[in-house]
């Protein structure tokens, strides 16, 4: 794995610097169920300089927390499932802009567990 994949500065060897003021609207967008707010935050974020594997990482945290039960519990099934075609927006919208991009692992549980509980995000 690249340092990039894994959230490096390139040639650098430190941790890259998130760009919160990048990174938060795109979760919140996603949770709103906007596509178009979600490909616009997106390449926001890739053009105000966040490393494209935290923009990915933290597609994939909101992605696995829109499948987690608890979240489903606590504002209903129907909040969750307007959040599939945002996430997918943002995902387009990252593919588009590098190619390269969602080809390594991501974060969260272990496949098949949706529980809030299981510490791994």
């Amino acid at each position: 794995m690249t340092p990039e994949q894994v959230g490096q500065e390139p040639g650098s060897g430190q941790p890259a610097t998130p760009r919160l003021e990048d990174l938060i609207p795109i979760a919140v967008v996603i949770a709103a169920g906007c596509e178009g707010c979600a490909d616009r935050m997106v390449r926001r974020a890739v053009q105000n300089g966040s490393p494209k594997a935290l923009i990915e990482r933290t597609l994939g945290i909101v992605a696995y927390f829109r499948s987690a039960d608890c979240l489903a519990q606590a504002v209903g099934r129907e909040v969750t499932a307007r959040m599939e075609k945002p996430i997918e927006a943002g995902r387009k919208a990252l593919r588009e802009l590098d190619p390269q991009a969602e080809q390594g692992p991501c974060c969260g549980p272990a496949k098949g567990s949706t529980s809030c509980d299981s510490g791994s995000v």
